[in-house]
């Protein structure tokens, strides 16, 4: 057997377990604590809508959650769309959740859908006009209560990094180009 035909077995390798908790505390009876459907695969956590809500379009509107969390030491969370909503038209406004932060979490959510218009004209018998009327599509969002509402993908904060102010930064291969500078 030659060193190509030689199998390959990975050595054990000693790992560290910590097992992390997030804590949940219910701020209201009819709260839904975070679920996650597939753990130590998905990236967030669902977070469920305490009431129900309607989103008008590009009007950003505050959901509850009924909901406030502690995660493991050091640890914030990023709040993120649902699939299922970014396809209805709906997105999360942005927002973080520091480590430390203790009260309810708010999802903003803003209804991106934008209505279409169309001139409906009026005429009697003969074809004379008689009217018009400005018709627009019905593009609103209704959310019920229990409804997933975005995902809360966990962090570790990293804020402790000392801040040090130089006159040039290391070079890389990337450089100073922005926007669109790895292609479609």
């Amino acid at each position: 057997m030659s060193s190509s035909d030689a199998l390959c077995v990975p050595e054990p390798v000693e790992r560290l377990v910590t097992e992390a908790v997030l804590r949940v505390k219910l701020l209201d009876p009819e709260a839904k604590p975070p679920t996650v459907a597939h753990p130590g695969s998905d990236l967030g956590f669902d977070l469920y809508a305490l009431e129900d809500a309607v989103l008008e379009p590009g009007v950003m509107m505050r959901v509850r959650t009924g909901i406030a969390v502690e995660g493991p030491e050091g640890f914030g969370f990023v709040l993120g769309d649902r699939s299922s909503l970014a396809a209805r038209g709906v997105t999360y406004a942005g927002g973080r959740i520091d480590a430390g932060y203790r009260g309810e979490i708010l999802v903003c959510l803003v209804n991106v859908n934008q209505p279409a218009y169309e001139l409906v004209e009026d005429r009697d018998a003969s074809g004379t006009l008689r009217g018009v009327t400005l018709m627009k599509s019905d593009v609103t969002v209704h959310l019920r209560k229990g409804d997933k509402i975005v995902q809360m993908t966990p962090l570790r904060a990293s804020t402790d990094w000392v801040v040090t102010v130089v006159e040039n930064l290391a070079e890389s291969g990337r450089g100073e180009r922005g926007f669109g500078s790895s292609g479609r």
